[in-house]
């Protein structure tokens, strides 16, 4: 059939023309990679000319999904159905429900961070290794080495990891729940960005921040995110001034 049924110049965009869009993309995707290991072991009448021509489609088919995921967003965006909190609530929700991922140890508490892989989630890990390894190891005769999970602090130490791998944090001042700093600014950036309510030159102030987050010290941090007023996501309750925090964590023999 014809791409041109995917295209987004369609007035009114569905999750079907979306999944129908994602199954053509998946599906140039896996020919490609079939067309490289057919190359690759010297298969008759496979070209160079065959591989590229089918990475261009795959990339205009990419473009067009990335496009109609854009404009389905926008109708959402418009009627009030996209809510990125609710979306993540609902998905929580269900994934835990289903067992594909439940907090660890939730009988004594839980401990934050910590998550176990239920049967389905199991599965979904077993297909992502194999996929990897069917791609790095066996298309691209890459090989495989597994490390310890820990690290020594010399290690750590020379790469800089240890006096430079901090995140900025701010804390809810009620619950102390902690937050990425950087985060919760993208997050009211984005917002801004995408509400049609919003000037022009607002948006393009957001945009302009937004690409210069990461450069923000701690001080230039906290006073943007008292500029854009911003809460503790979930309660908001007001939020603590950044402060930093280093990911390293410190094993006790």
């Amino acid at each position: 059939s014809s791409w041109s049924q995917y295209n987004v110049s369609v007035m009114s965009i569905t999750a079907d023309d979306v999944a129908a869009a994602e199954a053509a993309t998946n599906a140039q995707g896996d020919l490609v990679r079939a067309l490289k290991a057919d190359l690759k072991a010297g298969k008759p009448g496979i070209t160079k000319e065959d591989v590229t021509a089918a990475v261009e489609v795959l990339k205009e088919r990419k473009a067009s999904l990335a496009a109609l995921l854009k404009d389905l967003q926008a109708q959402g965006g418009a009627t009030g159905v996209v809510n990125k909190e609710e979306t993540r609530r609902i998905l929580n929700d269900a994934l835990e429900r289903r067992l594909f991922v439940v907090p660890s140890f939730r009988i004594y508490g839980g401990v934050s961070g910590l998550f176990d892989l239920g049967p389905p989630g199991c599965a979904i890990k077993a297909n992502l290794l194999a996929f990897w390894r069917q791609h790095f190891v066996v298309n691209e005769s890459m090989l495989e080495v597994e490390c310890p999970a820990v690290t020594p602090e010399p290690v750590l130490k020379a790469s800089g990891h240890v006096d430079r791998f901090t995140d900025l944090m701010v804390t809810d001042t009620v619950t102390n729940e902690p937050f990425r700093a950087d985060h919760l600014l993208e997050d009211a950036l984005e917002k801004i960005m995408e509400d049609p309510k919003e000037s022009a030159e607002r948006k393009k102030e957001a945009l302009n921040l937004k690409t210069i987050i990461d450069e923000l010290d701690e001080k230039q941090l906290g006073e943007q995110l008292k500029n854009y007023n911003i809460t503790a996501p979930e309660t908001g309750n007001p939020i603590s001034d950044p402060y930093p925090f280093n990911l390293m964590l410190q094993r006790r023999s």
